[in-house]
């Protein structure tokens, strides 16, 4: 067999962070519901993206195999999708939440994601990995940012809630809520949080600022035609108008709310 890479779990995080570390910085107290004057760049974006682990099967001896989701840099257009003025809070608002007037959408990473499987002991993984699709149903993942090397998820704290805006092969976004966790293991404070995903593509971690707090957000009744969602669907962004009802809003499966 081919020479072959080990790393661990830490380790690899680290690698995919360590490509430099950005000189930007949002400032979270801003009061300004106009978030591209701030923006961060593309590079800080792809620098702060988590990433993530699922599937992970081993036996009694800890060996088998674990699911990998990374990301590259979100492309030229998608950047400047969501870094016109309001862009973000209006796809978060069409999405059901009702974000306060003097709120700040701060982006905290981006990236255009895709999955590997990678043969596993423990906490090492082994090899190249082996591109895979998200199975049928979607699946939970769990993504892991470290502040130490992530500036921009720096002031996050136990318990806070972030939206990620997952972009769909049709181009509408869909609004998934979590809750982040604090793991300290006096090495290397970790944030991690879980969320379930139909699919990978391009993905932004945001969180929502006013008077320098991060907030949770009411969810609002929006108006909307079309496919009928059901409780537990997904809150995909369409272009829809006349019917009103409560639009369903996917959950983080770590949360429940």
């Amino acid at each position: 067999m081919g020479s072959m890479k080990k790393l661990t779990s830490t380790a690899l995080a680290l690698m995919m962070l360590l490509g430099g570390t950005p000189i930007w910085a949002q400032t979270d107290d801003s009061s300004t519901s106009s978030d591209v004057d701030k923006s961060p760049t593309i590079t800080d974006l792809a620098q702060n993206a988590p990433f993530g682990e699922s599937n992970k099967v081993v036996d009694e001896n800890g060996q088998g195999t674990v699911t990998v989701v990374d990301s590259v840099a979100i492309s030229e257009k998608t950047y400047e999708e969501l870094t016109k003025p309001d862009a973000m809070k209006n796809i978060i608002e069409k999405a059901g939440f009702d974000v306060p007037k003097d709120a700040n959408v701060v982006l905290l990473g981006a990236g255009d994601y895709s999955a590997k499987e990678y043969f596993c002991s423990g906490n090492t993984y082994y090899g190249y990995g082996e591109p895979v699709e998200i199975p049928e149903g979607g699946m939970d993942i769990e993504f892991r940012a470290y502040p130490e090397y992530d500036e921009l998820w720096k002031g996050l704290q136990d318990g806070d809630s972030i939206y990620v805006l997952h972009q769909l092969k049709n181009g509408t976004w869909e609004v998934v809520e979590t809750t982040v966790q604090l793991n300290q293991d006096g090495v290397t404070d970790e944030l991690s949080f879980t969320i379930r995903l139909d699919s990978l593509s391009p993905i932004a971690f945001v969180k929502v600022m006013s008077d320098g707090t991060v907030v949770k957000l009411d969810k609002e009744e929006v108006e909307q035609t079309g496919t009928t969602l059901k409780p537990g669907s997904s809150s995909a962004v369409k272009n829809m108008s006349t019917t009103k009802q409560q639009l369903s809003v996917k959950k983080s499966p770590n949360t429940g709310f």
